[in-house]
């Protein structure tokens, strides 16, 4: 008996830990997402889900449909993500649960360590972003442009994302993760940050980046169909 356990983890060494997190995993489902009618904090998920090729209903959060949901929202605010029996707020939480079953965290544990931490910067320019560009948050025009500019808080990760992309397509091996899904979505989320222009100048790898995720088949169908939301218009509310 104890030469066959050792044997059993003999050949568990030698399976690569690819085939835990790169083979994508079936959700419970049915899946549905629920969120206000715009991109913001679940357009992340939305573009994990669409590029996995994943169905699920896209659901948007009405007044009065409040108390339909009201008792799975844990901090009475969506995105809610919906999995079968599972309830999942968070964004953040949503896009790593998305990421992790539908294989989209690279292949092994340290590309997966890698994804979130990429996902982390995106975010730390998310929230440098959003304040600038909410009216409710004190945001305006020179606001923006300081944070834009040489040395703003946006400006500082972009250009550690610049550097991650020399001579790469995607960030994390030569396979499009949820870490590549992120930044494209930083820089969409809002029609504050001019693609051509401002990247175009500026970042020239994150140029060449957009426009490889953009093109991926999945992202592509997803971005130029009416499921979409429009970008959000700053200083709009």
């Amino acid at each position: 008996a104890t030469i066959g356990v050792l044997a059993v983890f003999a050949v568990l060494s030698v399976v690569p830990a690819s085939l835990s997190l790169a083979v994508p995993m079936l959700l419970k489902g049915p899946v549905k997402l629920v969120y206000f009618n715009l991109r913001g904090r679940a357009e992340l998920p939305r573009l994990i889900l669409h590029t996995a090729g994943q169905p699920f209903d896209d659901c948007p959060y009405e007044p009065d449909l409040k108390t339909n949901y009201e008792p799975d929202l844990m901090f009475g605010q969506v995105p809610l993500l919906i999995d079968g029996d599972k309830k999942i707020v968070q964004s953040r939480s949503i896009a790593r649960y998305l990421s992790t079953k539908l294989g989209l965290c690279g292949n092994t544990e340290d590309d997966a360590l890698l994804c979130d931490q990429l996902f982390e910067g995106t975010e730390d320019i998310y929230e440098a972003l959003w304040p600038a560009c909410a009216k409710y948050r004190g945001g305006d025009a020179a606001q923006l442009a300081t944070i834009l500019g040489d040395g703003g808080n946006v400006h500082k990760y972009l250009a550690k994302f610049e550097k991650m992309l020399a001579g790469k397509t995607f960030l994390v091996g030569d396979a499009l993760s949820y870490a590549d899904l992120a930044l494209y979505n930083v820089l969409t989320v809002t029609k504050a940050i001019e693609i051509d222009k401002y990247i175009g100048e500026h970042f020239p790898n994150i140029r060449n980046h957009h426009t490889a995720v953009e093109t991926h088949e999945k992202v592509k169908a997803y971005v130029s169909s009416e499921a979409r939301r429009p970008a959000f218009e700053p200083w709009s509310f």
